[in-house]
């Protein structure tokens, strides 16, 4: 019961991303050009001083992140995930697979060579969301560690195109790495749960803010019927 507990935290989290999450759809994103760039001179830093690079590419407010545009490397033996969004790091690229089933990690991680980069399309979040939408990432091996950077191409998928259903697998497997079985159909249930308290209460704020227009006065009968009924009434 503990565990689980522990795991109801995390996914209610994951929940308001998943209804709140759009809105960083009205962020301005990074350009394919701009990724590129990105990209050159984050191999310029690690052929320079590879661990400094590494540590340089996750500060949060440094030079290599420009508004969604980061940069993500991995190790080209083991596959670890050595930079990149704090949720992925640590963990195996070759586990990544985007809602679709499409295993981007393993094709990253098969295809990357030295002196030139590589193009994968997939779909994946953007920073500070679990919502899923498309990406294209440029990636070159450096020795014996890989860069990337990628964009979102959101005007091609937004976020509300995905159903709630494969936003919610994507946050249980992918964000927290579960396989199914009990904890991940836990963490399906309890998205599903918090997520469908979450548009109840949305819906409730807005039928109150619409009945307060109205001139009802809050704690009132009349207010209350307004607000089961619906303004229209």
């Amino acid at each position: 019961m503990q565990f689980r507990i522990k795991l109801l935290i995390p996914a209610m989290t994951f929940a308001g991303a998943l209804v709140f999450g759009s809105a960083a759809t009205a962020q301005q994103s990074g350009t394919a050009e701009e990724a590129k760039a990105l990209l050159a001179r984050a191999a310029a830093a690690v052929k320079a001083d590879k661990a400094s690079a590494l540590a340089r590419f996750d500060e949060p407010r440094g030079d290599f992140k420009d508004r969604d545009l980061y940069v993500f490397c991995f190790d080209r033996r083991y596959g670890t995930i050595l930079a990149g969004q704090p949720a992925t790091k640590g963990k195996d690229v070759r586990s990544f697979k985007d809602p679709s089933g499409k295993a981007f990690g393993q094709e990253m991680f098969a295809n990357v060579n030295d002196g030139g980069s590589i193009t994968v399309d997939y779909m994946f979040p953007k920073p500070n969301s679990i919502v899923p939408v498309d990406k294209e990432s440029f990636i070159e091996g450096l020795g014996d560690i890989a860069c990337g950077v990628g964009y979102y191409r959101v005007s091609a998928q937004a976020p509300g195109d995905l159903s709630r259903k494969a936003r919610e697998q994507h946050a249980c497997a992918v964000i927290m790495g579960l396989q199914p079985g009990s904890l991940y159909n836990t963490c399906i249930w309890s998205l599903d749960k918090t997520l469908f308290e979450l548009d109840r209460a949305q819906l409730i704020s807005t039928e109150q803010t619409a009945c307060a227009r109205l001139g009802l006065t809050p704690g009132t009968p009349s207010f209350a019927a307004c607000v089961a009924n619906g303004p229209g009434f």
